[in-house]
Formats: C-alpha cells, structure tokens, sequence
C-alpha cells in the first residue's frame, strides 16, 4: 500500500528531500563557475583585445613620429642634393672643379648628417668632392646607385644600401649614400649627385624610441635592403627581404599600414607598423615584440584565473562547511553572500576610481567593512609607480597618521609576498602579477575575536583584485609617459627645423599653417602666433591666385615637388620656393633671392646698352666718312658761291648746316657708346659748374631758378672738360623741359666713397668719386620709364620734342670716364641724376684752358704730304682740301703702296693715315713702319671711330694726334699745324 502526503500526493522519500539540497547546491556551485569562467573568459579576452589595441595604436604613432623625423632629415639632404643639381646647369660652375668643391664643401658645413657630398660622371667616375679640391680617378659605375640612375630615367631621390665608410671621419662607421640623377639639357643621363649620411644620426633618434627588448626600428630603401635598424646588428643590416613574403604583400601595398609577423633577421613574431617616406622611394618601420607586448596579458590572465579558481574553491568550501555545520549555516551564509556582494562590486568600483590616492583610499573602506575592524589603511609603496622618491598613500576613517615611506615600514618584509597575522594586526601585501609588492593593507582591532584564516583568505582575495587594479594604473601611467616621449620626439624634430637657415613653415590640407620656423618669422614680418592655425590665402590674400598658390596646389595634387621663383610685392621681395607635399599637408622652403634677381636685371641691362653701343659705333664709322665728304663739299661750294644768287648760295648752306646736324648727332650716338676720344685732365667741378651758369641761365630761361650747391673739400675730377660741361648742359636743358611750367634747377658736388658692395650691384669700382648731382622739380617719371631712360631713342618728351640721346650721351660720358650715372625719380616729385666721376690722382695736370681757334691758313712752307685713306670719296675731297692749305700730296689706298713709295722717296714731311685700313696693316702700324724708314716724319691719324689700335679705354694713347671725322677745312688745318709745330 503506496503512502501518501496531503492532498494525495504520494510523499517523498526523506532522503529524496535530503537529495534536493544536494543537487540544487551542486547546480548552484556549476553555474557559479560557469558564470565565473564566462565572465574572466570575457574579461580575458576584451583585455588582450584593448592590449593588442593599444600597441598597434602605439606602434603606429611611433611610426608616424619616425617618418616625419626621417621625411625632414632626408628633406633637408635632397634639398642640398637638389640645389647642387641646379647649380651644376651653370656652367661656369659645372666647368670649374674649383667652384664645384666649393660649392659642395659650403654644402657639407651646414649639413651634420652628412660626411660628404660628391658628384659622378656619366661613366661613374667620381668627378668632385667636398672632401678635397682635386679627386682622384675612381671608378664607382659597380655602387648600386649610380646603376639605378644610369638604367632607368629615374630623377628623383635613390637612398643606397648601406655601407662601411673607408675615409675621412666616415671610416670604420656605417654610412649610406642619398643620390639624384644629373640630366643635360637633352634629359640624357649625365652622371649622379650624392650625399654620404651617417647612419648614427638616424640611430640617436631611432634609440630614443622605446620599444621594449624584443622591439625593433628600421628604415628600408625601395629595393628591400634595410638600411638602418635600432638595435644595430651586424648580420641584420644591409640584409636584403624583397623576396619576403611580408615585403611582397605587406610593405608594398600602400603608404602606411601595419601587420603582424615574424622577422626574418631573428625569427621574432612583433606588432609592426609602417609609413613611406622620401616620395615613397624609402619606408620606415616600428616593431614590438608580440610576446613581449602579450607577455603581461598572459600573466594577468594566469593571476586572474588563479584568483577565480581560489574564489571557487573557496567558494564550495565555505558551501560545504555551511551544509556540514547545518546549526550555523544561516548566520553564515548571510555574512559570507554580504562578503561576496562586497568582494563582487569592490573590483569593478575600484576598477572606476581616477588616480592610485582615490584607489588607496576605497580600498581602505572595502577593507574595514569586509572583515569588520576598528582601523583599516591601505598605501602603494614609494617607487611603485616607477618614480623614484613619490610616497601615495591612502586609509579609511580609522586609519593612523603617519607616512609609509617604504616596504621595511611597521614590520613588513618586501620579500614576504604572503598574508599573515601578526599580533592584533593583519597584514595582506598588494603584489604584481610577477611577485614585486606594490603597497599592503594594515588592519587592526578586530571587532569580533581574533583574526582567522578565513578573514586572510579573503583579504588575499582583495588584494588581488586591487593588485591587478593598481597594476593596471601604473601601465596606463607607462602608457602616459611613452606619449610625453612621444610629444618630446616631435618637439625635437621641430627644433631641427628651427635649426635650419632657410626660411620654412608647414601646412595642413586646408592650408592652415601649423608650423614656421624664426627665419619664416622674420622674413615673412609676421609672428608664429599671428599665423598658426589661420589659413595662408586669409593671411596673405596677395598670394591667392598667383603662382605660388598654383605651384602648391599642383604639388599637393601630383605628390610632386616643386620648384619656383615669384615677386610678393607687398614685402617688396623675390622667393625662391621648394615645395614638399606630404601625407598631412605642404612643407615649404623659401629664401630671399632679391638681391640676386636685381643684379641679373642689372646684368642684362648692361649688356643690352653694350650691344646697343656696338652697333651704333659701327653705323658711325661709316656714317662719319660720308659727313666729311658732304661738309667739306659744302664748304667749298659755299667758296664758290660768293657772287652766286641768294637763293642757291642759301641751298648750300641749308646743305653745311644739315651736315653740321648729322655731325653732331653721331657725336650724341659715339658718346653713348663709348667710343668718343676723350682727353681728361683734373678738372675742377666746382669752377666749371659755376663757369656753366651763365650759359645755363641764358638757355634755361628766367622761368627756371637755378641753384648750385658746392661740397666743401671738393676733390678735382678726373674727366674731359668738354664733354663734361656737354653733360651737364644736357641734363639741364632735360631738367628744363621737364618743367614746362617753370620750376627750380639744382646742381649740387660732392664727394663721394663708393664701398665694395654698391660697385658691384652697379658695374663700377670702388673707390673715391666726384659726385655731381641735378635735381629738378618737374613731373618726374614712373619706374619703368627710369629703367629705360638711358636707352637711345627712348624719350618721354612730345614727337619732335627730343631726339632721346641727351641722357644716353651723358650715361655713356660717364662710364667711359670710368664712373657712373643713375637716376632717381617718381611720378610728380621731380627726377635727380647722379653721375659720378673718378677723383684725379695726386699730381695730375690741372686743366688749362682750351686754345681758341685760329682760322684756316697755309703752312709757313710747302710740306709734302703722305695720305692713306681707303674711301675713294673721303680720300679725293681731303686730298683736294690738302692741296687748298698748299700741300703737296701723295695720296693712296692702302698701307703697302705707301710704303712702297716711301722707301723710294723718303722725304716727306708728313704721314696722314685713317686708323681703320683694309689689308694686314692698320693705320699704326703704318706709322710705326714709315717711322723707321722716315724718323723725322710727323704722324696725324684720322678716324671716325675709335675702337682702335690709338685709343684704349676711351681714352688717346699719349702722344697721338688725331682729327676727328667729319671735319672741315678749317680742322685739317689746326691739326696739321699742330702736328708740324709740336716738338
């Protein structure tokens, strides 16, 4: 008969319901541990994965810190590279050794990274060095280098393999060669432009990065081959791993990336980050050893699963004591489910706490409360957050005054890692994963009893979960402290910049400037703190639109460098302009080329106004034969015409007047050329400006007021009197119709020091001048009209106004006296010319007063005459003029009939010759020939050009006598006189 309980339910067996205790207990104590499991699973593997986060995030900094240190170093070396490829198109640089060391010896003075900068030929013989101004001849065609150059057109930067240096200070130390392919004016190659660079400079930095034992920094050129690595390893550097799996697929495909593998140098599996630098044609790389990086994961993982599995043994003990002592099991288990609640929330809350002092300090109460006592405090030794010398200490409410400046401290062993009791006091030690003690928990004053080994083990258990805690504080401090290195890194690669002497500034891809070195500073004439973060086209709205903004936007868009020169005209400046783009934005460099664009323009002007005189003095040779033809037959005609008509006697000297014009014309056209014989003497400015008043007064007319102003101590010119109040008489009738309103003239002496530097910019010598200066106050003129004025022909006056060689006559007067003139002038504040003439030397003859003119007459006797002249029409008319004054005359076309007949009948009184005769004999040598056979013979050249064998310098040879072409009768005869009757 079946029992049964109320309400006909069969009843349970007694052991049935003891059993369900049991199993529900077992249950219990599975999902416990399953849930526990779950949750350090979970746990475990978000922190491996937050681990592995935080080193590819450091990895890839330190990355990027290397390649913007290695882009800037190696901008540096390709922007000294560069600018000696550009020099070299000069080729008075590239045809002077000398000049091509000294260029690359300055290169290597400002350059600390590099020991050398040498040049190769086409063939790879080494061609120049910074080293020494003579190389000898070595064959470098085999260096990697120069065969990647030479077998693909490929101009731009090649980083070679490394290498050990054999001479000067880079022997016995490991160096590597920066190179740019040298192309002619065809794009043919034409050799290599190198730089040697010292590995150790790339190493100081390379060491500064930490990366731990296992971590490795390198750079790679483009080939594969490492170049640099940190540490330095002798089997490791130079290797080649382009046939590498992690080269071929990893490195190769893209700009920057990371990945995980293993070396192939030492077999070690690391965290690697990389970035391209050098336009790609270099990459650098950060390496962390994965082991290394895991290494405190799987040690927190071991502790954790330790501390969890004691959590669960303890766990089930503590249940099974509760079901052997049944009478305590309530009391019990409400205490020990208050401690797991507590033991459960104290590692998330002390998870949460802001700093070591917040940590201490709940700790402290956790403590007290856990185990039930008066007095509970908790402290982090001093050192244990890795600074030597720092205390933090934290307690509960209870806790004792008092600082713990170390472990030794109120009994505590630093080598005793294990709980214990000790008198009315338990002591529980906060430790690391790998053993080293970080702090303790001191309580005292039990409030039931004594302490027991339940009140250590559970103790144990939060010391544990506050030692990962602390730990886990002290890491993200090590973290902390990695990015202020960091943070210094960039700082130090900043100051590099501020090192450089070219001006230099950065911006970001919305052209914000984020960096400017002082030389930017000063010579942009702004402050850094003006300009970073404030766009460029904002700051200088000058810039946007011309070229500078569209060689920066085309750099940024090709990737490509570029190189350019533009005016800015609110500073007044020429630039000269590299542009670098990179990943963040456009690193340019600039410097001011001002001074040397205005003496190229200077340049070319001179040569322009050189080519200009050339071809005016050559139109004037034969110009000057046809005026002597046209005023000597006008002459005589006008002899002839004595009795004739009015109207045709007044024809003729229609014709002698036009002559006359044209005469002075190509004397205005010699003058500016240079080629006008001048006859200088020590002139005294000051009298022969004062002498020139009263003609200035009577030409300039009573509308214009004159003024001279005298320098004190003037010094005596060196110059030609004649043509000197010529230019002066130029200036002022200029001065005059640039007033047409009337005005003030001002002729101001002075004198003058020119220094080395003004000579220069201005083709003259330095020395002591004479300066003599016309100012006037009329409209003036802008800056290209200034540029010009010196110019024949040009003139600012009215058609038929001006003929435009006033200002040319006297700019060509002064400098073929071996001065200068310039103008100052702008528009409607009048216009000042300067020109300067030379002081005379101590000693020299003083000017004397010019012979006034005798009129035509004949010799005192029959002289026999030699005439040589190669024009027909100039030869008859002056040998009819000779025979006029009652000479008898010989007349021939060449040199050799001359002396042909002299030999033969040597007596003639006379040797008229033109400078300027066909054949191999000038008319010097004429002279010098008939004078051996003929001593006593008298010499008088004529010409009408005079860059010849007699004139030198514009200047007469002394002793020579010489008739100007076209001259009249009258001329011939004062110089044929003066010939004769000179000693």
């Amino acid at each position: 008969m079946n029992s049964r309980g109320r309400g006909g339910e069969p009843a349970r067996p007694a052991r049935a319901r003891r059993r369900l205790p049991a199993r529900a207990f077992v249950l219990v104590n599975l999902v416990v541990a399953a849930v526990l499991a779950a949750v350090l699973a979970l746990q475990l593997v978000a922190d491996r994965r937050h681990v592995e986060a935080l080193a590819y995030r450091d990895v890839e900094n330190l990355s990027e810190a290397l390649a913007e240190h290695t882009r800037q170093a190696f901008a540096g070396i390709d922007f000294a590279i560069a600018t000696v490829a550009e020099a070299l198109r000069d080729p008075a640089v590239a045809g002077d050794p000398g000049a091509l060391h000294r260029m690359l010896a300055a290169r290597q003075r400002v350059s600390p990274s590099t020991f050398a900068f040498f040049v190769l030929d086409a063939r790879g013989g080494l061609r120049a060095s910074s080293r020494a101004p003579g190389v000898a001849p070595v064959d470098l065609s085999v260096q990697p280098e120069f065969q990647a150059h030479r077998d693909a057109a490929d101009a731009g930067l090649y980083i070679g393999p490394p290498r050990m240096g054999r001479v000067g200070h880079a022997r016995d130390r490991w160096i590597f060669n920066v190179t740019r392919r040298l192309e002619d004016s065809d794009g043919r190659f034409a050799g290599v432009i190198a730089a040697a660079v010292s590995i150790d400079q790339l190493l100081e930095f390379y060491s500064a990065i930490k990366t731990g034992e296992d971590g490795v920094v390198g750079l790679l050129n483009r080939d594969g081959v490492i170049v640099a690595r940190s540490p330095l390893t002798e089997n490791v550097i130079g290797m080649d791993v382009s046939d590498t799996h992690v080269f071929r697929e990893r490195l190769l495909a893209g700009e920057r990336g990371s990945f995980v593998a293993a070396s192939q140098a030492d077999g070690v599996e690391r965290i690697t980050a990389f970035e391209r630098v050098a336009d790609a044609r270099a990459l650098v790389y950060v390496g962390l050893g994965r082991d290394e990086v895991l290494g405190a994961w799987r040690r927190r993982a071991v502790f954790q699963g330790t501390v969890v599995g004691l959590a669960l043994a303890m766990f089930a003990a503590a249940s099974y004591a509760t079901w052997v002592h049944l009478s305590r099991r309530r009391r019990w288990e409400t205490r020990r489910s208050e401690h797991l609640k507590l033991l459960a929330g104290a590692f998330q809350d002390l998870a949460r706490q802001p700093d070591v002092d917040s940590l201490m300090s709940r700790l402290a109460q956790v403590s007290r409360r856990l185990i039930g006592v008066r007095d509970a405090s908790a402290e982090a030794y001093a050192g244990a957050s890795g600074e030597p010398g720092s205390v933090e200490r934290a307690s509960g409410a209870s806790a004792t005054g008092g600082g713990l400046p170390d472990a030794a401290s109120r009994g505590a062993d630093p080598q005793d890692a294990a709980p214990r009791i000790v008198g009315d006091s338990l002591l529980v030690p906060l430790t690391a994963h790998h053993g080293r003690q970080l702090g303790r928990i001191a309580l005292t004053g039990k409030l039931r009893g004594r302490f027991t080994s339940d009140d250590l083990s559970e103790m144990a258990q939060l010391a544990s979960l506050a030692g990962a805690v602390l730990e886990n504080f002290l890491a993200s401090r090590a973290r902390e402290q990695a990015l202020q290195q960091a943070v210094a890194a960039r700082a130090e690669v900043e100051s590099v910049f501020a090192s450089i002497s070219d001006a230099v500034f950065v911006v970001d891809r919305d052209w914000r400037f984020t960096f400017l070195n002082a030389e930017a500073e000063r010579v942009l004439e702004r402050s850094r703190d003006s300009l970073l973060g404030r766009r460029i086209w904002d700051e200088f709205p000058e810039a946007a639109g011309s070229i500078a903004q569209k060689e920066y936007e085309l750099a940024v868009s090709t990737g490509q460098l570029r190189s350019f020169q533009f005016h800015f005209p609110p500073l007044r400046r020429w630039f000269s302009v590299r542009a670098y783009p990179h990943h963040a934005g456009l690193t340019v460099y600039f410097i001011d080329v001002s001074r040397q664009v205005d003496t190229e323009e200077r340049l070319r002007q001179a040569q322009k106004m050189e080519a200009v005189g050339q071809l005016t003095g050559g139109v004037a040779h034969d110009f000057n034969n046809l005026l002597t033809v046209i005023l000597g037959n006008a002459d005589s005609l006008l002899e002839h015409l004595e009795g004739a008509a009015p109207g045709v006697r007044a024809q003729a000297q229609g014709i002698r007047e036009a002559g006359e014009r044209a005469a002075a014309l190509t004397h205005r056209l010699l003058s500016f050329a240079r080629r006008q014989p001048l006859d200088p003497r020590a002139v005294d400015v000051g009298e022969l400006v004062a002498e020139a008043e009263g003609i200035l007064r009577r030409t300039l007319g009573a509308d214009v007021d004159i003024e001279l102003v005298r320098g004190s101590g003037l010094w005596k010119a060196s110059a030609d009197p004649h043509e000197l109040q010529n230019a002066i008489l130029n200036l002022a009738i200029n001065a005059r119709d640039a007033m047409p309103q009337g005005g003030r003239l001002t002729i101001e002496t002075g004198n003058v020091s020119v220094d080395a530097d003004y000579a220069e910019a201005n083709q003259m010598s330095a020395g002591q001048y004479v300066m003599i200066a016309v100012s006037d106050t009329g409209h003036g003129m802008s800056a290209d009209e200034v540029a010009r004025a010196f110019e024949p022909f040009f003139t600012t006056k009215p058609p038929g106004k001006g003929s435009g060689l006033g200002l040319p006559q006297v700019y060509g007067f002064a400098r073929q006296s071996g001065g200068h003139a310039r103008i100052y002038s702008e528009p409607g504040e009048g216009t000042t010319v300067k020109v300067y003439l030379p002081r005379a030397a101590p000693g020299a003859e003083p000017l004397r007063p010019p012979p006034e003119p005798e009129p035509p007459q004949r010799p005192a006797t029959r002289r026999r005459v030699m005439l040589v002249e190669d024009d027909a029409l100039v030869r008859r008319h002056t040998e009819d003029s000779l025979i006029a004054l009652g000479c008898e005359v010989e007349a021939f076309e060449d040199g050799e009939g001359a002396l042909r007949r002299l030999r033969q009948q040597p007596g003639f009184d006379l040797l008229l010759t033109d400078v300027v005769l066909p054949g191999s004999l000038s008319g010097r040598d004429v002279a010098a020939r008939a004078r051996l056979i003929a001593p006593e013979m008298k010499v008088l050249y004529m010409s009408g050009y005079t860059e010849n064998a007699i004139v030198h310098h514009g200047r007469l040879d002394p002793g020579v006598q010489l008739l100007s072409k076209p001259f009249r009768r009258s001329d011939l005869a004062r110089k044929l006189r003066e010939t004769l009757d000179a000693g």
